[in-house]
């Protein structure tokens, strides 16, 4: 037996309009689990003792100053001995995690809790080891909970750095599973006559509609059950003007059925950044196997796969064919943002207006085994951010660049703006400064008065071999802020338009 019915998804206010057209049928194993929002919450605080917090959006758990946040369910139905599993929403990060300990009295009222008038807290349950900031986090809480009536949960940490959570007034409330939802993954993607169709292979749970609603109606619910896979089968899918918008998602994989095979594409014109992959915060996520086309007028920042606090990402076997912008971009720029980790492996960028690849003030990731030719921009690019930004010159650093073929880029075929300890080792750049006069094959440069420091560059080839050259020099460190650069002597620099290399760095090596 299935049943049909309608619902919004938490953090997608723009499905609510297309809800009209749609249906979610939901039926198997997709309903043993039960979820309870909190009937009550707060926390306490050491520092201010009579202070009542229970009308705040969020909670606050720290080790020093003491804060305890407690949260009371009022359960129904609940057959004892179930597994339970307490989720909550992290809006920060924290090194030591939380623990969830029992609380025996149930007495205690959200607005009129304190430090001073708080039940005290009783024996830890389940521990959560480091938590990231926008993040769900599980703990296992199955002893606490007996049957039916109330559950009162307390979180604690022994970190001196306070971990902010979203308390049930926010728009992520925490949740009570009893028992723990099955995960749903993977769902399957395919387009009918009715529209398109995600189908989970293990709930059998089922979004129909528009392609934007299917896929994020299926990424919200793998993400709330510690991620998976949507698979894409072979053939277009086409999301008009749309885009998926993709918020704080952790350890979801987006299979293709292979480059060429599976073809996501949108076209908008707008004035708004229109991804069809439009990250912001993204963990452990892959994207693999699959082609994106992102039509419409060109606009500098947007782009086809944008991972804004992108972080340990997989970017695998992944063409792009049309961008209004760059083709893959990994930003940590933003207040609180990072961006670390990341893998670019394999892709195949062609004809982008901007970059083919930018990590802006990213680092840590590695850029490996990918063709991009006849982009507008840079081939690749590793940039500083901007004075103005909210972290203002953050640096890429320690990223690799590796035996990537670049071919007719606009302006530099690699371009480090900014950068320190990136390696740039075994590429083939060719036939750079196409769009753009006086631009090089590889150029490490400074801006803004940061320098580039202890960047190397070993076994390249960086060359132009068109019969009228445009590629001025294979190799131009820029800048006197650039210090330290290790030029190692495999690397081949003959044949471009000026000349091998032009070095206006400080303290070049030439090993």
């Amino acid at each position: 037996m299935s049943r049909t019915h309608h619902r919004a998804r938490p953090g997608s206010a723009a499905l609510v309009g297309l809800l009209v057209a749609t249906t979610i049928t939901v039926g198997g194993p997709a309903h043993a689990a039960s979820a309870w929002t909190p009937t009550a919450d707060s926390f306490v605080s050491s520092a201010d003792p009579g202070a009542n917090f229970g009308s705040k959006s969020y909670l606050k758990v720290d080790g020093s100053p003491g804060q305890v946040a407690y949260l009371r369910f009022d359960l129904a139905g609940v057959v004892p001995g179930t597994p339970a599993v307490l989720r909550f929403y992290a809006e920060s990060s924290q090194r030591a995690g939380v623990a969830a300990r029992q609380v025996t009295d149930n007495g205690w009222h959200e607005a009129a809790i304190t430090w001073a008038n708080a039940p005290g807290v009783g024996a830890t349950v389940d521990a959560s080891g480091p938590i990231t900031a926008g993040t769900w986090v599980s703990l296992d809480v199955s002893s606490l909970v007996t049957g039916d009536g109330p559950v009162t949960i307390a979180l604690t940490t022994t970190d001196d750095t306070a971990l902010r959570i979203t308390s049930r007034e926010g728009t992520r409330p925490p949740r009570l599973f009893v028992p723990p939802p099955s995960s749903p993954s993977p769902f399957v993607v395919s387009a009918g006559a009715g529209g398109y169709r995600a189908v989970s292979q293990t709930t059998g749970q089922t979004y129909t509609g528009s392609l934007k609603f299917v896929v994020e109606g299926a990424v919200h619910d793998l993400n709330e059950t510690g991620g998976g896979t949507v698979q894409f089968a072979a053939g277009v899918f086409d999301l008009g003007a749309e885009y998926f918008k993709l918020v704080q998602i952790t350890a979801v994989t987006f299979a293709g059925a292979g480059v060429d095979q599976t073809v996501i594409r949108n076209y908008n014109s707008t004035d708004a950044d229109t991804e069809p992959f439009n990250f912001t915060g993204a963990f452990r996520v892959t994207v693999r196997d699959l082609t994106v086309s992102a039509g419409g007028p060109a606009r500098s920042t947007s782009d086809a796969l944008d991972f804004d606090q992108g972080n340990d990402v997989r970017v695998e076997r992944v063409k792009v064919t049309a961008a209004r912008g760059r083709g893959i971009v990994f930003d940590g720029k933003n207040a609180g943002w990072s961006s670390v980790g990341n893998i670019i492996r394999d892709c195949v960028i062609v004809g982008v207006p901007g970059d083919g690849i930018e990590l802006l003030a990213s680092s840590g990731d590695t850029v490996t085994g990918c063709l991009i030719s006849d982009v507008g921009g840079h081939g690749i690019q590793l940039n500083k951010s901007s004075p103005t930004a909210d972290q203002p010159n953050k640096k890429p650093t320690r990223n690799v660049l590796t035996g990537n073929r670049i071919s007719q880029a606009g302006q530099d075929g690699i371009n480090v703006n900014g950068g320190d300890d990136n390696e740039v080792r075994g590429n083939t750049v060719v036939d750079s400064s196409d769009d753009v006069s006086g631009r090089d094959g590889i150029r490490i440069t400074s801006a803004d008065a940061v320098s580039c420091d202890g960047n190397q560059v070993w076994g390249n080839v960086s060359t132009d071999d068109q019969t009228t050259r445009t590629q001025r020099y294979g190799l131009n460190i820029a800048s006197a802020l650039c210090h330290s650069t290790v030029v190692g002597p495999d690397n081949v620099f003959t044949g471009n338009l000026t000349g091998p290399i032009r070095d206006a760095g400080t303290g070049t090596v030439y090993p």
